[in-house]
């Protein structure tokens, strides 16, 4: 009912402008006739610049294009005042609002950045304060106690350019697996188990949906059948193994050039780790990235079973070109769903294996700075010979967030 007053009152509003444009009254406003575009007989009183502020031409009249429900001066104004509108598509109704006249909207958050607000809820710093005693036993003083941060011991355990992870420093990764055709069973003490080859990686971005590249959704002619959820070793028991659901790939995506290279995988059941959160700035931050994953330690070398991280550098576009000309997968280029990736010395690169697995930026919150809010800025897509100091391909995530949260949060 409100929307359909709304509407009849902006209809009499403007049927009072036509009405009244040929009389002289100052404190009238004239309005547009539909479409609101200007003509010969009515031509446009205002201009308005790129940011939404509009001038009015035959009037001391300066303020912002704003939705007519959202100009209190307007409102209160009626039937006195006629405002004056701005140009705008049909149903949608601007009026020249005089600044301070209007109510700003808080902007809506973004449902993948709502999802990371609820993983990461940003409380208030709260320090400890306890009792000193001083050398008047009457009197106690207040100690101001900052949160001890506990520093982590890196390991020294290099593999070619990649650290091994600690336990549980990366609970949203995962691992897509196959049926291993070979081997097929694991025997256990009391039972025995199915046994995977994981060929790719992937994040879990929800309880139950993870992100991963497009070609991983389908390896030698068949999907993958499971997840193994929280960064731990291939080869252990422990991590979560939940059957896929589901794989939803780009529509776009293109198996020859590994354009829109990207995929939603659906999980059967909910995943109890953590989740990462997604980058959604139109800039990729100016600080290493992570990246993840299982894959070879050397080009054409083996796989590893334990998750390995190096640190990486963003490439702006030119950069990225010279290297990348002449691969065969960017023959029209890098387009806006790439992000470039590497590392200077060329010691350090994703190869083979790693594909799916998460490009990271580690974000510290304000109060809490032994907490890092990780945001999948990538997901690792194609490259060349690794470690070769040719950078690796990665998809941008802000540029299909959209689609993602479609997929995810629709």
């Amino acid at each position: 009912m409100s929307s359909v007053y709304c509407w009849l009152l902006e209809f009499s509003i403007i049927l009072t402008s036509i009405i009244n444009s040929g009389k002289s009254q100052n404190y009238l406003y004239n309005g547009y006739v539909p479409p609101w575009t200007g003509s010969a007989s009515h031509p446009a009183q205002v201009s308005i610049d790129g940011y939404g502020n509009c001038q009015a031409y035959d009037r001391p009249l300066a303020g912002r294009c704003v939705r007519y429900g959202d100009c209190i001066s307007a409102l209160r104004s009626v039937p006195q005042v006629t405002p004056l509108f701005c140009p705008s598509p049909w149903p949608e109704q601007l009026v020249c609002c005089p600044h301070g006249g209007y109510v700003m909207q808080t902007p809506r958050l973004r449902k993948s950045e709502e999802a990371c607000l609820n993983a990461y809820p940003r409380g208030h710093h709260k320090r400890r304060r306890r009792r000193r005693q001083t050398n008047n036993s009457n009197q106690d003083q207040l100690e101001v106690v900052e949160p001890t941060i506990q520093r982590r011991n890196q390991s020294e355990n290099l593999l070619v350019g990649g650290r091994l992870t600690l336990a549980n420093e990366y609970p949203y990764m995962c691992a897509l697996g196959w049926p291993s055709r070979t081997d097929r069973w694991i025997q256990g003490p009391k039972f025995a188990r199915r046994r995977y080859t994981f060929n790719c990686g992937c994040v879990m971005i929800s309880a139950r949906f993870a992100l991963t590249a497009a070609h991983c959704a389908n390896v030698g002619g068949e999907a993958p059948s499971v997840a193994l959820i929280g960064g731990v070793d291939l080869n252990s028991s422990r991590g979560q193994l939940i059957e896929i659901r589901h794989i939803t790939k780009h529509p776009h995506f293109d198996e020859e050039s590994l354009a829109n290279d990207l995929a939603v995988v659906k999980l059967a059941r909910r995943s109890h780790s953590n989740v990462a959160c997604l980058w959604n700035h139109d800039s990729v931050p100016e600080s290493p990235l992570t990246a993840l994953g299982y894959g070879q330690t050397k080009f054409a070398g083996p796989h590893s079973n334990e998750l390995l991280q190096v640190m990486l550098y963003p490439l702006d576009i030119q950069q990225c070109q010279r290297y990348m000309q002449y691969d065969d997968k960017l023959k029209n280029g890098l387009g806006p769903g790439h992000l470039c990736a590497g590392d200077y010395s060329g010691n350090m690169d994703t190869c083979q294996g790693d594909s799916g697995g998460p490009l990271l930026y580690h974000q510290h919150l304000r109060h809490n700075h032994h907490i890092r809010i990780p945001y999948v800025v990538g997901i690792t897509s194609f490259g060349g010979a690794c470690a070769t100091g040719q950078p690796g391909v990665y998809v941008r995530i802000e540029h299909y967030l959209q689609w993602i949260e479609e997929q995810v949060w629709s």
